[in-house]
């Protein structure tokens, strides 16, 4: 009886203990393999979704290309040289490179000459035909495919017929799918087979997917997909990749798919993976029932009971060699949470020993890494998950810290109910750190590459092109052609290639950086690039094009908002000339009549309250003169003037101007400069001096008695003739908050804006400077201390002027101060057209006090009857007036031939340049603006009395 229930007692043991051994076994070898699948499968996607997008975007690469080449067809039929043969032979072999370089993509290529219209195309036979063509060429809504460029309007088109199908699945071939690959292409919602062997699709995927995909693809976004597909007799499930590009300007919303079947990924040494486990476990369940079958012979079944478990052992070493390779250990858990196994692997992966792991799950534990995983397990049951995988960091008790992987599988019983789990835990610390460190090193890559402005450029030693990369590729596409393998002494302008050679073969011979200055200039803008050229190693050059121009590119899409804007900046600089047209125009009687009475006989103190008078309306004239600079560049009518002079000299003579003020204030003024700055350069004096009086004159303001202000000049030349202008204007005044430092530039911006502040001014000086300095290719730059001064700088660029031989003949005469009665030495016949009763009082004075007598008149109409009745030697004429206005008035006295011939002076509050242009066309000979001055009046009637004498002598 005893050996029949010891013999029941090892049966149900027996079976017991093999059915939890063949389970447990199952469950950890379909772990692995579902964990190896995922992998495979994971790292299938990223190579499918790699491959697509590396298709598609050379696609576009392609047909970017073929378009910028198509483009540089209609130059090259523009071109003024061409002659008969050019037409024929060399137009023929350009189509026809075209035809090589993208095979499969033209059917036929019509060319408009004018005068006749020919087409080209190319046989089966690989023969290039051309004719002339007596249809009408196809239009853009006649074909799907058709891509048409004109050039400049001069009557040469070029029109060809692709099918980029055609093209897209040659271009295609090139990228390998494995076995059970498909290739399609999305266009105008069909599907479209890109393999060479099948002229029509018969692959079919769900609805689901495949308007997933159209939707997907319709919007620009990238997919990937799980879909089920059927193909005739055959179906399965796939992986799909969709990738949205365009065929440029010849076709939008275009996506290319990438499908591979998901079969095939989990095929080969995963299939025989999966059939040589299935076989062991077959083989172990047999050993099972064959063991409890064979109970009856206790020898036997010891015999073979320890063969078993001599195999198991060896399946066990074998699992734990594989777990110290992967640096893991193997856990089980029943439902309560509580680690029913774990391998030896633990003391070494954690720090903690076997018997501290099981204590840790115990029921009423509190570690927090147990309760987080205990949590993580409950959330996968909500959410009817079959495993958990996660990663996190672990501090070993020796207070190093790892990166832990867990990846565990949940166990179900028959009934649905969660019967525990087992999973392998891995340090993954090595492949972790490495992948935070690529990807670390992978985003520095791109931002640096993200974040270069500037164009680069890769040559050999003969300055071909090899590589190319931009940020932007607009400058290259404005090109118009391909640069690659051009040489770059034939993209820059024709005026600078040889300077640019010049700089190229210094750098490549001296192995020093060399800079050249570039000016290219299009349709709708002029941009102005710097290119510094140095080896890259003993074969090839390479140079970084940086565009140093202030204007940015207008996007598409501010088209309108940049009309909106020309359209107020207009409106803003018309306001502005009515308003310094309406303020000037009492201005000139006020300044008139202050210079007439500093002519009278005044004691100290009248003479005092004069000049108190005369420099509110100077500081008033100053402060219009701000506003409307600044309105004319903000209005772009600013030019840049280039006269020869001698920086040392202009400076002197700036700070000789501020030196009463400096002298007054107690502020010592004093300059510096290099040797170089004394000999003779080519730039806008005007606008330099304009902005060296500007910050020495608020060096000078804000610098308190007692105080230094210091100007320096040098000068440094950057590429043969083109040198750096630069002024330092240094003070000891009262410094500038460093918060406040990069407001300064801004128009209106003042430091302290309080009705008490102790410094008047527009706040107009510093912006109007930046915006002149940054016209000549320059930067002005500002740095301060708060109590301990104040330095501002500027450089521009400016050439070495051409050595011309000065001849000193000039007879400078003293100016002269008194003008009172000067109509007996210089007499002239004056006509006065003049409208506004106060600047006739004024003229009125003015002339009486000069002794002259005129004749006035108040419109244009009756100073051309006027010029008709009698003779005149000067007509000040004003621009603005009733009937007929100064301009016209000009223009109609300059058509009476010899009673023409008079000298005519505008007068006008207007001080555009612009204004003054229009009058010299009108056929006036000088200009005054108003408030006209007693001494500008005075040396205008000079000067013209003296014109009038030599005039008539002549005659």
């Amino acid at each position: 009886m005893n050996n029949r229930i010891g013999y029941r007692r090892d049966f149900w043991l027996t079976l017991v203990i093999g059915s939890g051994l063949v389970f447990m076994v199952v469950l950890l070898g379909v772990s692995f393999f579902i964990a190896i699948s995922d992998a495979e499968i994971k790292a299938r996607k990223e190579f499918l979704i790699k491959q697509t997008e590396l298709a598609a975007s050379e696609i576009e690469l392609a047909i970017d290309r073929f378009e910028e080449n198509a483009s540089g067809l209609t130059d090259y039929l523009e071109d003024e040289d061409l002659d008969g043969d050019d037409f024929r032979d060399d137009l023929t072999k350009a189509v026809r490179k075209i035809y090589n370089n993208y095979p499969g993509l033209i059917d036929t290529a019509w060319v408009n000459l004018q005068d006749s219209v020919v087409y080209m195309t190319k046989t089966d036979r690989n023969d290039f035909i051309r004719n002339r063509y007596i249809k009408k060429v196809p239009l853009k809504g006649s074909r799907n495919f058709l891509y048409y460029t004109a050039g400049n309007g001069k009557g040469f088109e070029v029109t060809f017929s692709l099918n980029p199908i055609r093209f897209t699945k040659n271009f295609v071939t090139h990228y390998y799918l494995n076995n059970g690959g498909t290739k399609l292409l999305l266009i105008d919602e069909e599907l479209i087979s890109l393999d060479l062997e099948d002229e029509q699709l018969t692959l079919e995927i769900d609805s689901v997917s495949y308007q997933n995909i159209q939707n997907d693809a319709s919007i620009g976004v990238i997919g990937i997909y799980e879909i089920d597909w059927k193909e005739e007799e055959e179906a399965g499930i796939g992986v799909l990749v969709e990738y949205p590009f365009d065929f440029g300007s010849i076709y939008e919303n275009v996506a290319l798919l990438f499908m591979i079947e998901s079969n095939s990924i989990t095929s080969g040494i995963y299939s025989t993976y999966l059939f040589l486990f299935a076989g062991f476990v077959i083989l172990l369940i047999g050993t099972v029932v064959f063991f409890t079958l064979s109970i009856q012979n206790r020898l036997k079944s010891q015999k073979l009971l320890e063969e078993s478990a001599q195999e198991i052992s060896e399946l066990f070493d074998q699992q734990n060699i594989l777990l110290k390779e992967l640096r893991g250990f193997v856990f089980f858990h029943d439902f309560k949470g509580q680690i029913t196994r774990v391998s030896e692997e633990v003391d070494e992966i954690l720090g903690h020993s076997k018997t501290d792991f099981l204590e840790a799950f115990g029921s009423n534990t509190k570690n927090v890494d147990v309760l987080n995983v205990r949590e993580l397990v409950k959330g996968a049951l909500s959410q009817n998950k079959s495993f958990v995988d996660l990663e996190y960091d672990f501090k070993k008790p020796d207070g190093k810290v790892v990166r832990l992987r867990i990846f565990e599988k949940l166990v179900f019983d028959k009934s649905g109910r969660f019967n525990g789990g087992l999973g392998i835990c891995t340090d993954i610390s090595d492949q972790f750190q490495s992948k935070q460190e690529l990807i670390e090193s992978g985003k520095r890559l791109q931002n640096l590459i993200d974040n270069i402005p500037d164009i680069i450029f890769a040559y050999d030693n003969y300055g071909i092109l090899l590589e190319s990369y931009a940020k932007d590729q607009k400058f290259l596409k404005s090109l118009g052609t391909s640069v690659i393998g051009e040489s770059v002494f034939d993209l820059v302008p024709e005026k600078q290639r040889d300077q640019t050679k010049f700089a190229f073969d210094l750098a490549r011979r001296t192995g020093q950086i060399q800079t050249v200055d570039l000016n290219f200039n299009s349709r709708e803008e002029s941009q102005y690039f710097e290119i510094r050229f140095f080896p890259l190693d003993t074969k090839r050059m390479m140079s970084i094009t940086k565009d140093i121009t202030s204007q940015r590119v207008w996007e598409k899409g501010l088209v309108e908002a940049m009309n909106a804007a020309d359209q107020a900046s207009r409106a803003k600089s018309e306001f502005l000339a009515n308003m310094s047209h309406e303020i000037r125009t009492p201005m000139n009687g006020l300044l008139g009549i202050i210079d007439l009475l500093g002519q009278t006989n005044l004691d100290d103190e009248q003479l005092q309250y004069l000049e108190v008078i005369k420099n509110s309306g100077n500081s008033l004239l100053s402060i219009i003169k701000d506003i409307l600079d600044y309105s004319k560049i903000e209005a772009g009518k600013i030019e840049i003037n280039t006269n020869i002079f001698c920086p040392a000299d202009e400076l002197e003579k700036q700070v000789q101007i501020l030196s009463g003020l400096a002298q007054k204030k107690g502020v010592i003024l004093k300059t510096t400069h290099q040797p170089k700055t004394e000999e003779m350069i080519e730039g806008d004096v005007e606008k330099i001096n304009q902005i060296i009086l500007n910050l020495v004159g608020n060096a000078v303001k804000f610098t308190p008695k007692g105080g230094i202000v210091s100007a320096k000049l040098e000068i440094e030349n950057i590429s043969g003739g083109i040198n750096f202008l630069k002024c330092i204007v240094q003070d000891s005044g009262i410094g500038i908050p460093a918060e406040e430092i990069p407001k300064l530039t801004d128009p209106f911006y003042q430091v302290e804006s309080s009705s008490s502040r102790s410094y008047q001014g527009t706040g107009l000086g510093l912006a109007i400077a930046k915006k002149i300095v940054e016209l000549m290719g320059g930067e002005l730059t500002i740095s301060s201390e708060l109590g301990k001064g104040s330095v501002f700088s500027f450089s521009v660029i400016v050439k070495k002027a051409p050595e011309i031989p000065t001849e000193f003949t000039l007879n400078e005469q003293p100016r002269r101060v008194n003008w009172n009665g000067m109509a007996k030495e210089y007499p002239l016949r004056i006509l006065l057209a003049e409208d506004n009763e106060l600047n006739l009082q004024l003229m009125h004075l003015m002339f009486d006090q000069l002794g002259y007598e005129f004749e006035v008149v108040k419109n244009g109409q009756e100073a051309l009857q006027m010029v008709k009745e009698k003779e005149f030697d000067l007509i000040l004429m004003d621009v603005q007036m009733p009937v007929l206005n100064g301009l016209d008035a000009s223009r109609e006295i300059r058509k009476l031939g010899e009673q023409g011939r008079v000298f005519i002076v505008g007068l006008s509050a207007n001080v555009f340049d612009e204004d003054q242009k229009k009058a010299v066309e009108a056929g006036m000979d000088d200009y005054l603006t108003k408030p006209i001055r007693l001494f500008s009046l005075a040396e205008k009637l000079k000067e013209y009395s003296l014109k009038a004498e030599l005039s008539h002598g002549k005659v």
